[in-house]
């Protein structure tokens, strides 16, 4: 994440082959980062804080410790997220209400930076089903898995699939799935989730899906899109639901969880 975060800060200028380009790698003005996530599945607010380091540094980022972070529910009851340590905070048994908004302030440096997101309800996972595949582009043979559930219908709803082989979750960025029910609306979604490499006989695959809100499915749509090389624009900081320009997201979301074994 540190990585995509210097190529945030990054503002490339284009021009003809004959032009000099100058790029400002802000070396002297570090963003504030805020990653927030409160997880419904264990009552659980997770909060890491930074700053982002110059782009010719390989030093980790610069942690924040000791901030005032609070989270504050739809009627308006505040409640202090505790710092753990390196630039980690954390309060547990914080137990969620959903369709409501939640509300999250952090106060650095003077300013008071805010984000809102919306706790959806979970949309269950249907049963994984697989089908077997010859290969393409230079993909061995093997099983792909599809993704399968009924959408709410009446509500816009948005996703993000996240990939485990074997128990161990896929984490990279680029191991994401998106979702969203622009044209599903209500109704039975099945999709296959293509990978770099196939499922084999024997492997046990998991799916988790997250009910996020528009906001976060917006800023995971722009990073993915720049993460993979999508993107025609030039690189540049993903739209974020915190005010002040600080970069990263807040995502308040429910998950549903299923797997099964290629046999």
């Amino acid at each position: 994440m540190r990585n995509l975060i210097y190529c945030f800060s990054i503002l490339i200028a284009l021009a003809s082959c004959t032009k000099v380009i100058d790029v400002d790698l802000n070396e002297a003005d570090p963003k504030f980062v805020i990653e927030a996530n409160y997880t419904a599945e264990d009552s659980t607010v997770r909060v890491q804080l930074s700053l982002t380091s110059s782009y010719f540094d390989n030093a980790p980022a610069t942690t924040l410790n000791n901030l005032v972070v609070v989270i504050t529910d739809h009627l308006g009851n505040p409640q202090t997220v505790p710092f753990i340590g390196n630039g980690y905070y954390e309060l547990t048994n914080y137990i969620p209400i959903f369709s409501t908004d939640y509300t999250m302030t952090v106060q650095y440096d003077g300013l008071t930076y805010s984000a809102v997101s919306r706790m959806n309800p979970p949309v269950p996972l249907e049963t994984i089903t697989y089908e077997y595949f010859e290969g393409f582009f230079g993909v061995g043979p093997g099983y792909f898995a599809n993704l399968r559930f009924n959408d709410p219908p009446g509500i816009i709803n948005r996703y993000i699939i996240a990939v485990s082989l074997n128990h161990v979750e896929e984490s990279n960025l680029t191991d994401l799935y998106l979702q969203d029910d622009d044209y599903s609306d209500g109704n039975l979604v099945e999709r296959p989730l293509f990978r770099d490499s196939l499922f084999q006989i024997g492997d046990t695959v998991g799916l988790e899906m997250r009910s996020i809100d528009k906001s976060v499915y917006d800023y995971f749509s722009e990073i993915l899109s720049i993460a993979g090389g999508q993107s025609s624009a030039a690189p540049a900081n993903p739209k974020t639901n915190w005010d002040n320009k600080a970069l990263g997201y807040f995502s308040a979301y429910s998950n549903s969880r299923t797997e099964v074994v290629i046999e």
